[in-house]
C-alpha cells in the first residue's frame, strides 16, 4: 500500500489570491476572516467546475527519483467517484486506473495488479463529485507567495496525510502542482504541464 500511496498523486484543483500569507486552522465556514473565506470558496468552486482534465505530469518521489507520465480525469457520471487514468512513461511503465468504484494499480515491471476502493486512496481527494471544504475536507493553511497560492487540506480520519495544492493566478488561474505528505512524512511532489480542461475523453481510458 505504501508504494501505491507514493504513486497516486491526485487530489484536487483551484483559485485566486492576492493577500499576504495568513494561516487558517479551520474550515471556511469557521474562519473569521471574510476575505480568506471568499478565496477558499473560489477555490472550491473552481475545483467543482472541472469535469474533465488531461495533462502531462512530472512526479518527484520521496527517494528523489523522477517519473513522467500522462494523466486523465473524468468527474462525470453516477458512480461513487469520478474516473482516473495515470500512464507512467518508461522505464516505470506503471498504470493506475480508477473506474468510479475501484482503483487498480498495474506494476510496469512485474505486471502484478493490486485493487483498492477509491475511498481508501489519496485519489478520493480529486475524484469526489462534490468537493466541500466545510464538510468532508478541512483547510489547514492558505497562503500566497508572489503569483502562487498554496492551499493545504486534510481529510478527517487520514492521520498524518496532508495535501498542498499550488495554483498560479497569472495570466489565468490554473492548478500547477501539488505535494502529498503521507503518514510516514514522505513527500510526493507533482508538477502539471500542457493542462487541458473540458476536453472529451474516451470512456475506454478508464476500463481495466
Amino acid at each position: 500500500m505504501k508504494s501505491l500511496l507514493k504513486k497516486i498523486l491526485l487530489i484536487s484543483l483551484a483559485s485566486t489570491l492576492y493577500t499576504t500569507s495568513q494561516p487558517i486552522m479551520a474550515a471556511p465556514s469557521q474562519t473569521s476572516n471574510p476575505q480568506q473565506t471568499e478565496q477558499i470558496q473560489k477555490l472550491q468552486d473552481y475545483l467543482n467546475g472541472i469535469k474533465t482534465l488531461r495533462a502531462d505530469f512530472t512526479q518527484t518521489n520521496p527517494n528523489k527519483t523522477t517519473s513522467l507520465g500522462k494523466m486523465y480525469v473524468k468527474r462525470l457520471g453516477n458512480d461513487s467517484f469520478g474516473k482516473l487514468r495515470l500512464e507512467y512513461a518508461p522505464p516505470t511503465n506503471d498504470k493506475i486506473i480508477a473506474d468510479g468504484e475501484i482503483l487498480r494499480h498495474e506494476d510496469g515491471a512485474s505486471r502484478d495488479i493490486s485493487e483498492y476502493s477509491i475511498d481508501n486512496t489519496p485519489a478520493s481527494f480529486l475524484l469526489r463529485h462534490k468537493i466541500d471544504f466545510s464538510d468532508d475536507l478541512e483547510v489547514k493553511n492558505l497562503e500566497t507567495k508572489g503569483d502562487k497560492v498554496y492551499l493545504t487540506v486534510v481529510r478527517p480520519g487520514d492521520d498524518g496525510v496532508t495535501l498542498t495544492l499550488i495554483f498560479v493566478t497569472a495570466p489565468l488561474l490554473r492548478l500547477q502542482e501539488w505535494s502529498l505528505v503521507d503518514a510516514q512524512s514522505n513527500t510526493t511532489h507533482v508538477v502539471l504541464d500542457n493542462v487541458e480542461i473540458g476536453v472529451p475523453l474516451d470512456e475506454n481510458l478508464f476500463k481495466f
